[in-house]
C-alpha cells in the first residue's frame, strides 16, 4: 500500500473524532428542549427515540474512528466498514422515499432542499470512511503478508531461504484463512451446505419473524405511529438483508461443496432452490416490501400521505370536532385539544377513516373518559373504532357509518387476512353481532358497506337517533357577521330571497349571530335561519299561482311522511319549523325542497288575486274533512291540545293534507286559496277556518 493511502486516513480519524459526538449532542439538546415543556402523551417514546437516533448517528462514526487507529484489527475494520454501509444504506432508502414522497406532493423544492443537504452532509463522512477503511483493510492484509513471509524466511533453512529470496509469490498465505465471524464464514460460502441450507437460512428466516413479532408487539404498547413506522423501516432492511446473506451463502457454499469432494447433485438442487428462492425475494420486494418501505417511510417523517385532519373546540365546548382523516399523530392531537377543553363530553366525528393504531388509540381514550360520541356527515373504515367507544352514540338520519377490511401498501394475502381477523375482533369487542361482523368481512379494502339506519340501530351501533344540530360546528369558522354574511349571501337560495324580499338576508345573519354568541348548538343557528325562511313562506304563497300551491302541498305531504319513518317528534319539530331537515330528511327531498323554494321565489306575485267565495271555500273543505276520523280532525283544529301526542299529529296532519291533494282540481286550488291566500293564512300550520253551522253538523255525522 502506498503512502498516498495515509492521508485519507488520518484526515478521516480525525473528522470522526469530531463528527462522532455530534449526534449525541443534538440529541441531548433535543431532550433538555423537550424537558422544558410539558409532555404529553406519546412524548417519552419520542424522547427515547431521539436517544436511539443519536447513538446510531455516532456508532459508525466512532467505530471508524476506531478502526482508522494505528492499533486497529482487521476484525474492528471489518466491523467498522459495515455499520457505514448499513447506516449510508439505511440513508439513500430514506432520501429516496422523500424525493418519491416530494414528488406526489404540489409542494416547492425549497421545502426538501434542508433534507437533502443534511443527508449528504452526513453520508458524505460515511463514504469517505468506506474507502479509508478499505484502504487501512489494505494496509492490515499487507502488514499480515510480510509478517507471515518473515516469520518462515527465520524459520527456514539456508537453502530454502535462499530460494525463497528468489520465489515470488503468487498470493498471501492469509487468502486461505477462515474467518472468525461466523456470519463472514458464510458469506463467504465456508459453511457446510448442509449448515448453509438448513440452520443458517432457517436462523435468517427465524430472526425476521422475531423482529416482526417484536414490532406487532409495540403496535400493542404505547409506542406510537412513528417509532413504529421507524422500527418497520428497519425490521424490512434486515429482512431483505438477512435474505441475501442467506441465499449468497448457499450459493458460494454449493460452489465450494464440488470442490471439497461432495455431491455434485446436492450442489445443483441448493443452486436452484437459491434460484428460485431469489426470484421469490425479487416478486416480494416489489410487490411487498418497497412499497412498505415507501409508506413507513412517509409516515416516519411526518408525511403521512392519507390527509389531514382538523380539531376544534365547539363554540359551547362541550363538544371537540374532529374533522378529516385520522393521520399519523391524530390521537395525540385530539387528546391535547380534549385536556384543553374539560367540559367536553362528546366527540363529533366527521371522518372517512385513517391509521388503525390512530383509531385504537383515540378509542382507549373516549372509553376511558366516558366520552359521547355523535356524527351528522360519515364515520368510516378507522373511525368505526372510536364512535363505537362512545357511551351514548347518536347520529343523524342521513349519517352514513361504514365499514371494510383494512388496507395497507403491500399486504399480501395472509397478511390481509390477519389484519381482516384483528379488525373483526375489535368489533366482537365492541360486541357487535356476529352475522354484523361477518358482513364487515366480505367487504374488500377498496369497497364500503354502508348499514342503514335500521341496521345500525339492530346491531347496537348507534344507541340513539340525533335529529341534528347537537353540536355547534357551523360557527367554528365564522369570526364575524361580515364573514357570515358572505357564506350566506354567496347562497343561491339567500340570493333569491334577497333578491324577492330586501334585507331578509341581514335579519337572518343577524338571529344566527346573536344565537352564535350565546353558544347555540348548529340546530339553534339553523332553526334561527329556518325561521326567516318560513316567515316568509306564508308571504310568497298568498300572491303564489296554483300550481304552486299544489307543488307546496305535494312537497309538505312528502317531508311529512319522511320525517314520520324516523319519529314523531321528528315530524312534530317539522311541522313546528324546527326540524334540522339537511341532517335528517332524505336528500332527494332537500333538493325538491330548496327547488320548490327558487322557483317560488322566482315565479311573479299573482296580480289581484280576489278570496274564494265562502260558500264554495265551505263546500271543498267539508269533502275534504269528511272521510278522516273525528280524532284526526280534532287535532288539526287544536295541535296545542295533542303537544304530547307528537304520532297522532303527525298522522293528522298526513291525513289531513293528503285529503286537500286528493280532491278534483277545482274544489283543491278553492281550498289551497283559502287556507294559504285567505286573511287568516300566516304561517305553514293550517289554520281553522270559521265554519258555517251546515259544516260543523256535517262533520259531527
Amino acid at each position: 500500500m502506498g503512502k498516498s493511502a495515509r492521508p485519507l486516513i488520518r484526515r478521516m480519524r480525525i473528522a470522526n473524532a469530531v463528527l462522532a459526538p455530534l449526534p449525541i449532542l443534538g440529541c441531548v439538546f433535543l431532550v433538555i428542549e423537550d424537558l422544558g415543556k410539558n409532555l404529553g402523551a406519546g412524548d417519552g417514546a419520542r424522547i427515547f427515540g431521539q436517544f436511539i437516533g443519536g447513538a446510531l448517528g455516532s456508532a459508525p462514526l466512532y467505530l471508524a474512528w476506531r478502526g482508522l487507529g494505528p492499533d486497529s484489527t482487521i476484525h474492528m475494520v471489518r466491523r467498522a466498514r459495515l455499520a457505514n454501509l448499513v447506516v449510508a444504506g439505511l440513508l439513500v432508502l430514506f432520501t429516496i422515499s422523500e424525493i418519491v414522497a416530494f414528488s406526489d406532493k404540489s409542494t416547492s423544492f425549497l421545502q426538501l432542499l434542508p433534507f437533502l443537504l443534511i443527508t449528504l452532509i452526513y453520508t458524505a463522512p460515511l463514504a469517505l470512511n468506506i474507502k479509508a477503511l478499505a484502504q487501512r483493510k489494505a494496509e492490515l492484509d499487507q502488514t499480515n503478508t510480510d509478517q507471515a513471509a518473515e516469520h518462515l524466511e527465520a524459520q527456514a533453512t539456508p537453502d530454502v531461504a535462499a530460494a525463497m529470496s528468489t520465489t515470488a509469490y503468487s498470493a498471501p498465505p492469509s487468502t486461505g484463512q477462515s474467518s472468525s465471524n461466523y456470519f463472514v464464514r458464510h458469506w463467504r460460502g465456508e459453511c457446510s451446505l448442509g449448515i448453509s441450507y438448513w440452520l443458517n437460512s432457517n436462523l435468517a428466516g427465524i430472526a425476521s419473524l422475531v423482529l416482526i413479532a417484536a414490532v406487532n408487539m409495540m403496535e400493542e404498547g404505547s409506542y406510537s405511529l412513528r417509532a413504529i413506522s421507524f422500527a418497520s423501516i428497519g425490521v424490512l432492511f434486515v429482512s431483505v438483508t438477512a435474505s441475501v446473506w442467506s441465499l449468497v451463502g448457499i450459493w458460494r457454499s454449493a460452489n465450494h461443496h464440488v470442490v471439497q469432494g461432495g455431491s455434485s447433485g446436492w450442489a445443483s438442487a441448493a443452486r436452484v432452490g437459491v434460484a428460485f428462492g431469489t426470484i421469490a425475494m425479487a416478486s416480494h420486494l416489489f410487490t411487498t416490501i418497497l412499497p412498505q418501505i415507501k409508506e413507513f417511510a412517509l409516515i416516519a417523517s411526518g408525511n403521512d400521505p392519507i390527509g389531514n385532519i382538523k380539531i376544534y373546540v365547539a363554540t359551547n365546548g362541550q363538544s371537540v370536532i374532529v374533522h378529516g382523516m385520522l393521520r399519523e399523530g391524530a390521537a395525540v392531537e385530539v387528546l391535547k385539544i380534549l385536556d384543553a377543553a374539560p367540559s367536553a363530553t362528546s366527540l363529533v366525528l366527521d371522518s372517512a377513516g385513517g391509521r388503525l393504531l390512530e383509531a385504537q388509540q383515540l378509542a382507549h381514550a373516549v372509553r376511558s373518559r366516558h366520552l359521547n360520541t355523535y356524527v351528522e356527515d360519515q364515520c368510516a373504515s378507522a373511525c368505526t373504532y372510536v364512535f363505537l367507544a362512545g357511551n351514548d352514540r347518536a347520529a343523524t338520519p342521513n349519517a352514513r357509518i361504514g365499514f371494510h377490511q383494512p388496507s395497507f401498501p403491500g399486504l399480501d394475502a395472509d397478511a390481509q387476512r390477519a389484519s381482516t381477523q384483528t379488525m373483526l375482533d375489535v368489533y366482537r369487542a365492541a360486541e357487535l353481532p356476529e352475522a354484523f361482523i361477518q358482513r364487515i368481512a366480505k367487504t374488500p379494502p377498496e369497497d364500503m358497506w354502508y348499514p342503514t339506519r335500521d341496521e345500525l340501530i339492530a346491531a347496537h351501533v348507534i344507541t340513539r337517533v340525533s335529529l341534528g344540530g347537537e353540536a355547534a360546528i357551523s360557527g367554528l369558522g365564522m369570526r364575524s357577521k361580515q364573514e357570515l354574511l358572505l357564506i350566506w349571501g354567496s347562497s343561491p337560495l339567500f340570493q333569491a330571497i334577497e333578491k324577492r324580499f330586501p334585507g331578509t338576508t341581514n335579519e337572518a345573519v343577524e338571529r344566527g349571530w346573536a344565537v352564535k354568541e350565546r353558544g347555540g348548538t348548529d340546530g339553534d343557528i339553523q332553526n334561527a335561519v329556518r325561521g326567516i325562511i318560513i316567515e316568509i313562506i306564508p308571504t310568497l304563497l298568498k300572491t303564489a299561482d296554483v300550481s304552486t300551491l299544489d307543488s307546496f302541498v305535494k312537497l309538505l305531504s312528502s317531508e311529512l311522511s319522511a320525517a314520520q319513518a324516523i319519529s314523531g317528534d321528528a315530524c312534530a319539530q317539522l311541522i313546528a319549523g324546527k326540524l334540522d331537515i339537511l341532517n335528517t330528511l332524505p336528500k332527494e327531498i332537500v333538493e325538491q325542497d330548496q327547488q320548490f323554494l327558487l322557483l317560488a321565489l322566482a315565479s311573479p306575485p299573482t296580480a289581484a288575486l280576489t278570496p274564494p267565495d265562502p260558500a264554495q271555500f265551505t263546500q271543498a273543505m267539508q269533502k275534504a274533512r269528511v272521510n278522516l276520523p273525528q280524532q284526526y280532525i280534532n287535532v288539526v283544529d287544536d295541535m296545542k291540545a295533542y303537544a304530547n301526542r307528537p304520532d297522532l299529529v303527525c298522522e293528522a296532519m298526513i291525513a289531513y293534507w293528503g285529503a286537500i291533494a286528493a280532491l278534483p282540481s277545482q274544489e283543491r286550488h278553492v281550498a289551497l286559496r283559502g287556507m294559504l291566500q285567505g286573511e287568516e293564512a300566516t304561517s305553514l300550520k293550517p289554520q281553522p277556518q270559521p265554519e258555517l253551522e251546515e259544516e260543523k253538523a256535517f262533520t259531527a255525522k
